[in-house]
């Protein structure tokens, strides 16, 4: 009887290792950062030297003209004074329309005989494209903040509003029931059931309505404005300065993102507890 030799053992890692090696490489979050910076990097470099014709010179601008243009436009305060425009017309109608929103939703919820009866009138008005209502609010309003905050209200109210109702409809009618028999008054099953079972939901609304009011504070101030992003974009296409509408895209995504990622560290931070 034949016997198998020992396997030798040695350092080296073996070629099938390699490909599990670069995904757990990949999927951490510095091989994250790194692969997204080499992206970046690969998309500015492609724009900034490759040879592109003369027929696409006027609309395919390299990124170091862009960069410049911020830079000037940094050093000038311009950058402030339209993102602070943009920003606290934003902030008031989010703050506005998140608070009527949630108000709303709540006393809806506790009271499905009204709900019932305003159901066809809330659809209604959310189906309602809100920019819609811009020229008339500029016309009553002005340019100013005056027309562009009760849009983005209008905005966050509904989309609040919906996820609050659903946030009070998810509650399990179980546990309220056993609440009142252990004697709990309407107000205490509201307090220990009802709103902690919403917050989750109201959360997500407050997550997706930011974009929207983000959004529409940008097509209201297009549509007439002398102030913020969507203005500053306008007026450089009005120009045809295809550099300046460029870099005023670019700072409206750099803010899109960081509010996105803002209300995400909330929600984290508030709503998803870590599980023991």
């Amino acid at each position: 009887m034949t016997t198998q030799p020992a396997p030798v053992l040695n350092d080296r890692v073996a070629p099938d290792d390699a490909p599990s090696r670069w995904s757990a490489a990949l999927t951490s979050t510095g091989g994250v950062a790194v692969l997204r910076g080499a992206i970046v990097l690969g998309m500015i470099g492609a724009l900034e030297y490759y040879p592109w014709p003369s027929s696409a010179r006027l609309w395919m601008i390299k990124p170091s003209a862009i960069g410049q243009t911020l830079g000037g436009w940094f050093a000038e305060g311009l950058v402030w004074e339209h993102l602070s425009a943009t920003l606290l017309t934003m902030a008031l109608g989010y703050v506005i329309g998140s608070v009527l929103g949630i108000a709303a939703g709540i006393a809806l919820g506790l009271s499905p005989r009204v709900n019932r009866a305003l159901t066809p009138f809330i659809a209604a008005a959310y189906a309602l494209p809100k920019i819609a209502l811009a020229p008339l609010l500029i016309i009553v309003f002005g340019l100013g903040f005056g027309s562009k905050i009760p849009l983005v209200a209008a905005t966050v109210f509904f989309i609040v509003l919906n996820a609050t109702l659903d946030g009070i409809r998810s509650a399990d009618p179980d546990v309220v029931d056993v609440l009142k028999i252990m004697g709990a008054s309407r107000s205490e099953a509201i307090h220990k059931v009802l709103l902690p079972g919403a917050w989750p939901w109201i959360f997500v609304g407050l997550r997706i309505s930011v974009r929207y009011a983000f959004t529409n504070t940008i097509l209201a101030e297009l549509i007439g404005a002398n102030s913020g992003l969507g203005y500053l974009i306008e007026i450089n296409a009005a120009r045809f300065d295809a550099t300046g509408t460029y870099a005023a895209v670019f700072l409206l995504v750099i803010v899109s993102v960081a509010l996105t990622e803002a209300l995400v560290a909330i929600e984290r931070t508030f709503v998803r507890q870590p599980r023991a």
